[in-house]
């Protein structure tokens, strides 16, 4: 029989002192222990020993209360201290929360740009099956050489019987420019995207009214979206209604198919309304002869997989059908190349949707560049908090002394440090959410977006302001929180301590902080310069005073000769001239050939006779286009000058570009207009050709007024087009202003870190205030002392100023190459570009230096001009 049991399982003594508060945890354990014994004696011991445990944890609960009520008096506890130093140092406080705030606000803001820019396409539901056909274009090695991503109409027919793996192709295209559309008599031009049938099966546009699968099957469909449904029917049913849209220079009915819910802000393809794609053919005279080519490169093709395709293994079938389709260029780049790899030099490939805003449209280096200026300024008010914490320490150094003679432990130092720091950090926490919804819609017009709070995952917001409080909170408490609390009693409450705004800490968090602020001033300088730069740079022709009018894919050869017509006794009116590109646009309207195994693109300029004396634009060599000559129409162009550099051609006059066979006859070189930038400044100069003939249409009629009377100019305007073209809307711009809009997101950025680094100085310079102020008051008896010894108020300033200068100085030497580098990156975007000079950055550092000296000096002024007596009774 069993005499001995096993021992009662041991208890950690500190959970039994806290379940079992205030009673003797040794009677109460030995009581446990023989009632233990005695049920190993009546039950099995796995029986007695589950008794036991149930007996000691059944008062678990009553500890987590008890914790919890602890926790409470402790949180409560360090509430009241905090909030008492809050009052008792309002100005410092003052100085710390608004930073704090603003800096939360920008990190908000940016925050949003950021989540709409990498969430681009991201609700269509069958995303990550839907690509964008590309053709790559690689080197011998293997490496990419180009991408393109227009293509031919044909490509959808080929893929879809070739490539099993493709469960629906569409094309789409939103034609040259923007169309009006009309109900009644009220038209609004609006962008139309032309595409085929099956296109809301593969994209994710949910329709209010119709069904997405028949909507577009009919030719004289439309989709309205609902903003547009609105605009134009009001509170009325649109649908079946007929709509009127401005195609091939007439107005043409469409009936309204489908209503779909406003698109996104963040879908790459943005549309006011659909019609089916057969009907882009009518947009240009040149579509309708090569619609059926190979060689036309007007479409995006969009690509479905089927659900059981993987991406791998569709791709991989590309090659063969590039080799099919595309033999011929294939072959004729291989000779160019000396091509000796195994691989294709073209190839297509699937671009997924999703990362199709980055690739072709955005960047992610300008998302990447907003959070860089969010952290810095955020960084920038969290060096504020701990500079002035530390620039306190001397003046809370008893406080601490204090607490650690009455039992304090470090921790609890620390939590209370921090819970100073996390409250503040709460308050401007709920003063930045309100700036922020306060600046939204400023922000909104400076990025050209239309963010909210509400859209998106609002977990994300929720886990980002979280982060923002508790990041902000124990960044900002970390000195004050891990060092302050470190001192020992006797040093704290015999005064030894010397740390304000002196030891090396605080003089490096100086100097990180105007190293960042002298940075974003410094982009900011060069980026206005060479903004300015742009609007200010010779183009080589004269936009002055030259009105634009589109013409709708109606012939405006013939409504420029009408309103010339009209025009021609008025004195206002300098000219007129009709033309098919618009100078300063940013890409390639241009007409590519193959010559010797090397490929070309030429810009080709369909213009009147009076192109080059409405422009002022100069000749070179030869003659400009004669009225009087039938053979000019067809048969003679006029060239820049880079075109023959291209080409290699010395004497031009009477010769043909060699292998130039797009147009037939081929033309005659009849004269040599010099260089003038008709293209954006970002790209170097292109060949260029002009021709009286018309390949691309006359889309634009441009009159030029004189600068006397305008608003009379432009009501004579206004009555000729309407008699010379009744059915084209009236509407009009002046071409600098359209040639600026090239540059309008270089142009926000630059606003963007314009008002950042306003913000920074702001921020860094309250910073600095504060900071001055608490040195200023730690040197008031030698400060008093000084002026009675006959030192002047100038001494005074420069003996304080002089502190903080060097520093900022330190920050000016460390930033100024880091801004050259990045600045110099951002400026290869250009293709004529300032040169960066060191006054750029010299300005910036002396700006700088003088916001810093203007802010220490107010406070060693008042200092100096205080009452030496009562400085001498300080302390």
């Amino acid at each position: 029989m069993r005499t001995t049991f096993p021992k009662p399982p041991a208890v950690p003594t500190w959970l039994l002192r806290f379940v079992l508060h205030d009673v003797d945890t040794d009677t109460v354990l030995g009581d446990l222990e023989e009632t233990y014994v005695h049920l190993c004696g009546s039950y099995s011991v796995r029986e007695a020993r589950r008794w036991y445990w149930s007996q000691v944890l059944r008062s678990v609960p009553a500890f987590f209360i008890r914790s919890f009520y602890w926790m409470t008096l402790m949180i409560r506890h360090y509430a009241k201290i905090s909030l008492r130093t809050m009052r008792k140092q309002a100005g410092y406080t003052a100085v710390n929360v608004f930073g704090l705030a603003v800096a939360i606000a920008i990190c908000l803001l940016i925050f949003l740009f950021i989540r709409d820019e990498f969430t681009f396409d991201r609700f269509h539901t069958e995303r990550d099956r839907i690509f964008q056909v590309e053709r790559a274009y690689y080197h011998p090695d293997g490496s990419l050489r180009a991408q393109s991503v227009n293509g031919p109409g044909v490509l959808r027919a080929a893929m879809l019987e070739e490539l099993p793996d493709v469960a629906h192709a569409v094309r789409v295209t939103y034609g040259e420019q923007d169309y009006f559309v009309r109900v009644g008599e009220t038209a609004t031009e609006e962008r139309i995207l032309f595409t085929d049938a099956d296109a809301f099966e593969v994209f994710t546009f949910p329709f209010k009214q119709g069904n997405p699968a028949t909507a577009l099957q009919q030719p004289d469909g439309i989709v309205l979206t609902e903003a547009l449904a609105k605009k134009h029917f009001g509170d009325e049913d649109p649908f079946g209604q007929t709509v009127q849209l401005h195609l091939g220079g007439a107005y043409q009915d469409f009936t309204v198919t489908g209503v779909m819910y406003d698109i996104p802000s963040n879908s790459t393809l943005q549309f006011a309304a659909a019609v089916e794609v057969n009907r882009a053919i009518e947009v240009g005279p040149i579509l309708r002869e090569i619609w059926d080519s190979w060689s036309l490169s007007y479409f995006r093709t969009f690509v479905l997989l089927d659900e059981n395709a993987q991406e791998a293994t569709a791709e991989a079938k590309l090659p063969a059908f590039t080799e099919k389709y595309r033999g011929n260029e294939l072959t004729t780049l291989r000779e160019r190349y000396d091509w000796g790899s195994d691989g294709l030099p073209m190839s297509y490939v699937y671009e997924p949707l999703t990362a199709l805003h980055f690739s072709n449209y955005s960047t992610p280096t300008y998302s990447y560049i907003l959070g860089g200026i969010a952290l810095a300024i955020l960084l920038i008010a969290c060096i504020n908090f701990m500079t002035l914490a530390i620039g306190r320490s001397a003046s809370r150094g008893r406080e601490i002394g204090v607490r650690k003679v009455v039992g304090a432990q470090r921790r609890q130092l620390m939590g209370q440090f921090w819970g100073e720091a996390m409250l503040m950090s709460a308050v401007a926490l709920i003063l930045g959410m309100t700036l922020a919804y306060l600046l939204l819609p400023a922000f909104n017009g400076l990025a050209d977006k239309n963010l909210s709070f509400a859209a998106g995952n609002p977990w994300g917001l929720v886990l980002v302001l979280a982060g923002l409080m508790f990041g902000t909170g124990l960044i900002a408490g970390s000195y004050p929180a891990v060092v302050l609390s470190a001192f020992r009693p006797v040093e704290t409450l015999k005064n030894k301590l010397r740390l304000s705004g002196s030891n090396m800490f605080t003089k490096t968090l100086i100097v990180v902080q105007f190293a960042l602020t002298v940075f974003l001033v410094a982009s900011t300088l060069v980026m206005v310069q060479q903004l300015n730069f742009i609007r200010t740079t010779d183009l080589g022709f004269n936009t002055d005073q030259v009105v634009v009018l589109p013409t709708q894919g109606q012939d405006g050869l013939e409504i420029a000769q009408r309103v010339r017509q009209q025009l021609q006794t008025d004195p206002r009116i300098v000219d007129v001239v009709a033309t098919g590109i618009l100078p300063g646009y940013r890409g390639s309207t241009g007409v590519g050939f193959e010559h010797e195994g090397v490929s070309y693109n030429i810009n080709l300029f369909s213009v009147e006779t009076n192109y080059l004396d409405f422009f002022d634009l100069e000749l070179a060599a030869g003659r400009n286009f004669d009225p009087n000559l039938t053979t000019d129409t067809s048969n003679v162009i006029l060239v820049n000058e880079t075109l023959l550099e291209t080409f290699g051609i010395d004497d031009p006059l009477g010769k043909e570009i060699p292998g130039f066979g797009f147009m037939d006859p081929p033309p005659i070189i009849a004269g040599v207009v010099k260089d003038f930038t008709y293209q954006a400044l970002y790209q170097e100069q292109q060949p260029m050709l002009m021709t009286l003939e018309s390949f691309w249409g006359f889309e634009y009629v441009f009159v030029r007024i004189a600068p006397t009377d305008i608003p009379g100019s432009m009501a004579a305007i206004e009555a000729a087009w309407g008699d010379a073209a009744p059915t084209v809307p009236w509407k009009y711009s002046f071409l600098d202003d359209e040639m600026q809009r090239v540059y309008e997101a270089d142009q926000r950025w630059a606003r963007i870190v314009r008002y950042a680094a306003f913000i920074a100085i702001v921020i860094a310079c309250l910073g600095l205030l504060g900071l001055a102020a608490l040195t200023v008051a730690a040197r008031t008896k030698e400060i008093g002392i000084r002026k009675v010894l006959g030192a002047s108020a100038s001494r005074v300033v420069v003996l304080i100023s002089k502190d903080f200068l060097w520093l900022v100085g330190i920050g000016v030497v460390i930033a100024t190459p880091v801004a050259y580098y990045v600045m110099a990156g951002w400026l290869e975007n250009f293709e004529f570009r300032i040169m960066l000079g060191p006054w750029l950055f010299v300005g910036a550092g002396l700006l700088a230096i003088a916001v810093a000296f203007v802010t220490v000096s107010y406070q060693s002024l008042k200092a100096a001009h205080a009452d030496p007596v009562k400085s001498l009774r300080y302390e």
